[in-house]
C-alpha cells in the first residue's frame, strides 16, 4: 500500500510542468492560471478559469518526521504522531455552460508511524456551482467549508511549513468537507462573502487531544445535526487581506445515550486571519476560539462505545503569528538562464525562510462534572523555523524544525518532543 500510494503521489510530477509557450493547450493537463475561486485552493479552482470544457488538476505531498524524544502514541489520532505522510489528490472539472460548473476531488492519504501503525483516509468532494451573478452564486454537494485560512488554501505550495499549522489541524480542522449548500459572492471591490448549511459534525468521534477534528464525517448519512458556517473576506489594500468566519451546529446527530435520550452538543467556532504581503515578505496571523456543549454526555457515550470516555474542552482557542521572507535575491541577483524546464523554472524560484509561533489549548475550560476524570489535553506552545525552496511556481521542497511544549504536565497528557520535518509538495 505504501509504495502504491507513493507512486501515485509522485507520478504527477511528470505532468506538473508544461511547455514554456503558454499558448499551447495540447495534452491532457492544461497549464494552471494560479487563480482562486471563492472557497477553493488554486488547483481545485482550475476548471473555473480553464479555456476548455473540462480540466484535470491536483496536488501531492510526501512528508517525513523525525522525533527527538519519546512521543505519545495512545492519543487516538495518528495525526499527532505519524512519521510518514503520503497525500495524493486529483480534481476533475466539467463546464456544462458558462453558468453551471461541476467539480470533484478524490484524495487519498496514508499516515504511518514507522512499521508499527498506519492509517488510510479517503476524502471526496463533488459539487456543482451555479454562477448567477457576481454578488450571488450557489454551490451544492460535498465541498470545503468557508472557515479559517488553510481549509481553503490547503495545497502545499500555499503554506510554508511541511505540514499544516497545529492551530488549523487541531482547533480548526483542516480538510473539513461536508455535504450541503453554499452561497457566495462579491459585495463590492475588496469585500466578499460565503455562507453555507451542511450536515454537521458527529461528537461520537471526538477525541480530547484533537477536540472536534475527528467528527468530520464526510460519509455519515445518519440523522443529522445541521451546521451553519459563514465567512466575510476583505482586501483592505493591495498588501493587506483577511477574513472573519464562524461555524455553529449540533454534533449530537441523534445519538442515543446509554441511559436513554439524546443530546445536542452544540459546537461554535470563530476564526479570523490577516495576511500582509510586500515584495518578498509575508506576514500571517490567525486566531480561533471554540465552544462545545454537552461534554458530559459526550464522555458517557464515548465510554459506552469503546470503554475510553473522551473528556472534551468546553472552551478552546488557538493563535499563530508567522513571518516569511524570500532570501533568494541575496544569493542570486538575476538568473543567467531563464529557460523553463520540466522541474525547474528560474523565473519563479524562491527561497523563503520563515518562523511561526503557535499557542493553543484544547481544554481552556472544562465542565465541572468532569473534574477528576482522565483528560488528554493539548496545551501547546510551538515554535517552527524552516526553509522552502520553490524549484518552480508549482513545486516546493520544505524543511523545518519544531520546538514543542505541552504546558499541561498531567501524566495522561500527550508528550510533545521536538521534531524535524522534511517534505516535497506540488500542484498541477
Amino acid at each position: 500500500m505504501r509504495w502504491l500510494l507513493l507512486l501515485s503521489t509522485l507520478l504527477p510530477l511528470a505532468l506538473v510542468a508544461q511547455e514554456p509557450d503558454t499558448t499551447r493547450r495540447e495534452g491532457a493537463i492544461e497549464k494552471l492560471t494560479y487563480q482562486q475561486q471563492p472557497g477553493l485552493a488554486m488547483a481545485a479552482s482550475k476548471i473555473f478559469f480553464s479555456e476548455r470544457r473540462w480540466s484535470i488538476s491536483g496536488f501531492g505531498e510526501v512528508n517525513y518526521v523525525h522525533y527527538r524524544g519519546t512521543k505519545s502514541t495512545d492519543v487516538g489520532d495518528i495525526e499527532l504522531y505519524y512519521t510518514d505522510l503520503y497525500r495524493s489528490a486529483t480534481f476533475f472539472g466539467y463546464r456544462f455552460s458558462d453558468k453551471v460548473i461541476w467539480n470533484s476531488e478524490f484524495q487519498i492519504e496514508l499516515l504511518r508511524d514507522g512499521p508499527r501503525e498506519y492509517h488510510t483516509e479517503i476524502i471526496f468532494e463533488a459539487f456543482v456551482d451555479v454562477l448567477l451573478h457576481p454578488k450571488f452564486n450557489t454551490r451544492v454537494g460535498w465541498f470545503p467549508l468557508f472557515i479559517g485560512y488553510v481549509n481553503n488554501n490547503d495545497e502545499p505550495v500555499m503554506f510554508y511549513s511541511v505540514n499544516r499549522s497545529e492551530v488549523e489541524r487541531i482547533i480548526v480542522p483542516s480538510s473539513w468537507i461536508d455535504p450541503g449548500v453554499q452561497v457566495y459572492g462579491t459585495l463590492r471591490k475588496g469585500l466578499s462573502y460565503g455562507l453555507g448549511f451542511t450536515h454537521g459534525l458527529d461528537s461520537r468521534d471526538f477525541i480530547g487531544a484533537t477536540w472536534i477534528r475527528q467528527g468530520r464525517g464526510e460519509f455519515n448519512f445518519g440523522p443529522k445535526g445541521m451546521g451553519f458556517h459563514g465567512q466575510l473576506q476583505y482586501q483592505l489594500n493591495e498588501r493587506l487581506s483577511g477574513a472573519t468566519g464562524m461555524y455553529y451546529g449540533f454534533s449530537g446527530q441523534g445519538n442515543v445515550l446509554p441511559e436513554g435520550g439524546t443530546y445536542d452538543a452544540p459546537v461554535g467556532l470563530y476564526t479570523s486571519f490577516l495576511k500582509w504581503e510586500k515584495g518578498r515578505t509575508r506576514v500571517v496571523t490567525l486566531g480561533a476560539y471554540g465552544t462545545l456543549g454537552d461534554t458530559p454526555a459526550i464522555e458517557r457515550i464515548t465510554a459506552a462505545d469503546n470503554g475510553n470516555g473522551q473528556v472534551l474542552g468546553r472552551e478552546t482557542y488557538g493563535a499563530l503569528f508567522e513571518v516569511g521572507h524570500d532570501l533568494l535575491p541575496l544569493f542570486r541577483k538575476a538568473p543567467r538562464d531563464t529557460t523553463e524546464r520540466r522541474l525547474w523554472d528560474p523565473r519563479h524560484q524562491k527561497l523563503p525562510v520563515f518562523v511561526r509561533y503557535e499557542r493553543l489549548d484544547t481544554h481552556l475550560s472544562l465542565d465541572r462534572t468532569l473534574a477528576g476524570l482522565p483528560v488528554r489535553r493539548s496545551d501547546l506552545d510551538i515554535v517552527t523555523f524552516g526553509l522552502n525552496f520553490n524549484m518552480r511556481e508549482n513545486i516546493v521542497l520544505k524543511a523545518n524544525y519544531q520546538w514543542r511544549n505541552n504546558r499541561s504536565k498531567d501524566v495522561t497528557d500527550p508528550r510533545e518532543p521536538d521534531f524535524v520535518e522534511l517534505g516535497i509538495g506540488f500542484i498541477y
